[in-house]
């Protein structure tokens, strides 16, 4: 009976790290119980155990099976390694074995001046091979094994056929350090959030490595074609895709210009401020009806800028309602040629209103001349705008879950598309949240499409003014996506279809797998608790 080397690996989806695989060679008569792992003279808890294929939940080598053991190991090209192995049998004897074994001439650890890092795997699910899809992580990494986070971190894609790693841009924010204590239960931690664009095949999955713990790297500085400027609230934010101009009062949407050999621009500038972006809003008499596109000079501005993504948000009370608090962010990124938005209504006084309403996009006609929408049984409308009932009779109305809309140009081809992707509401307090959110389309002087919440306004009976608890808020996440349309009927909403599916059915993320440090307890510990009780049973 012996341990012999079959292969050295590179991260892949089962595996998400560097590895050595041995296999046990030579009949054993009882189960072996693997206790210890030390790979070249160090302790390693990172390894599986297979029976004929299968992992062991036991860590056990298994009589009349094929035994496998997998160490994360995170080799060298050419390097030499040696592993002990120790292992009880069902006598509860000792039973050691060993292996020394060279690793090949390449496919090993990308960068050495890197100490650790971190896998997480990708799958696509959907059919459509994903190019500069945006990914956020969440890690929490031991505060003493990096000092700058933004300098030192790198996101490295390992390719699941030939195991080559590339290094691809990544951004690092949203840095914080907790230290309150150091014991068996808690080491000092800092969390960081990191942002990345993923290259994944149809129906495959990827690996990409998140790699830290090098005090002595330079700055990254990453090509990006994601581009900045202005000031204040009135930025202009572009990239291969579109420039987006942002209203220099409130910070909201104003101007969406379509590159992509169009060279169009979507806008509305009929009334009020004339921002293109208009929600979220309310309306409660005697007081004016307000928008969020009124507001000026909005509290709670912050941006977060770099070469994956441009962020800004925005949290304050509407004008003369501030028992309705507001929060919007849009995220730009880089490559890719959609504008993520999402937004928050907390109400957190009683409220009367006759309009509440989120969702609202406004354009002129000067563009755009046809409006169409994804039904429920999967097939595409499509009316020309100013064939519909116009203002004050609303133009059609669309049920909630629509997947996505678009007001378009045939002639251009173009099209501004929405697509819808959270829509939720809760209260805090007694009952249960009012809300009935459906969208509509309505048009006049302009044309747009809003959901309402809660809304009586252009019904038949409009006086009605309805309740809306306090503590109560409704969220929403949608993705502004102008675009040229596809070739001919056919294909004219391909476009659309394939950006909704994409952002429907993102890349499933699995959870960040990091190797375990020595500091961890061997034995599992209790969190602290009120009262003890029993959370393992035999």
């Amino acid at each position: 009976m012996k341990l012999e080397c079959t292969n050295y690996g590179f991260p892949f989806s089962e595996r998400p790290c560097y590895h050595i695989r041995y296999s046990l060679d030579g009949e054993i008569k009882d189960e072996l119980m693997v206790r210890r792992i030390e790979l070249n003279g160090k302790w390693s808890r990172d390894f599986w155990v297979s029976n004929d294929g299968r992992v062991s939940p036991k860590n056990a080598f298994l009589p009349g099976m094929a035994n496998e053991l997998t160490v994360r190991a995170d080799w060298e090209n050419g390097g030499e390694h040696t592993v002990k192995v120790s292992c009880r049998d069902g006598r509860d004897e000792s039973v050691e074995l060993a292996c020394a074994s060279r690793a090949p001439a390449s496919g090993g650890y990308w960068d050495k001046r890197w100490k650790y890092y971190g896998s997480n795997v990708l799958e696509e699910t959907e059919g459509f091979a994903r190019k500069a899809e945006p990914v956020h992580l969440l890690l929490g990494l031991y505060a003493d094994r990096l000092k700058d986070p933004a300098r030192e971190i790198r996101v490295v894609g390992i390719d699941p056929d030939t195991g080559r790693p590339e290094e691809v841009p990544c951004q690092v924010y949203g840095t914080s350090t907790w230290d309150k204590m150091q014991d068996e239960h808690c080491q000092p931690t800092t969390t960081v959030e990191v942002a990345f664009l993923a290259e994944v095949p149809a129906f495959a999955s990827k690996v990409y490595l998140i790699f830290y713990g090098n005090p002595d790297a330079d700055a990254p500085g990453y090509p990006t074609d994601l581009v900045v400027s202005g000031e204040g609230y009135g930025l202009t934010v572009e990239n291969s895709h579109y420039k987006t101009i942002l209203h220099p009062k409130s910070g909201a949407i104003d101007e969406i210009h379509l590159k992509q050999n169009a060279n169009v621009v979507f806008d509305h500038h009929r009334e009020t401020n004339g921002s293109l972006h208009w929600n979220p809003g309310v309306y409660a008499p005697p007081r004016t009806w307000i928008h969020a596109s009124d507001w000026e000079n909005p509290g709670g501005y912050s941006t977060i800028g770099g070469p994956v993504f441009f962020a800004t948000k925005r949290h304050a009370p509407l004008p003369l309602y501030p028992e309705v608090v507001c929060s919007i962010t849009y995220r730009f990124y880089a490559d890719n040629p959609c504008i993520m938005v999402e937004s928050m209504i907390d109400v957190t006084k009683d409220l009367d209103v006759v309009a509440l309403r989120n969702g609202e996009i406004v354009l002129n006609h000067d563009l755009v001349r046809e409006f169409a929408w994804k039904k429920a049984d999967g097939e595409i409308g499509s009316v020309v705008i100013k064939e519909r009932p116009r203002h004050p009779t609303r133009g059609m109305d669309l049920c909630v879950s629509t997947p996505w809309f678009a007001f378009y140009n045939r002639e251009v081809p173009c099209a501004l598309a929405i697509v819808n992707l959270d829509l939720s509401a809760y209260r805090r307090e007694r009952g249960l949240a009012e809300w009935a959110p459906w969208n509509y389309l309505h048009w006049g002087p302009w044309v747009y499409c809003a959901r309402p919440l809660v809304y009586t306004f252009i019904s038949a009976n409009p006086q009605r003014v309805m309740h809306v608890s306090a503590g109560s808020s409704f969220y929403e996440r949608m993705a502004f996506h102008p675009c040229r349309l596809g070739r001919g009927e056919a294909e004219r909403f391909l476009p659309v279809e394939e950006t909704a599916v994409k952002l429907q059915h993102p890349l499933r993320t699995t959870v960040t797998h990091l190797d375990t440090d020595e500091r961890v307890p061997e034995e599992w510990v209790p969190p602290i608790l009120v009262e003890e009780f029993e959370e393992m049973e035999d």
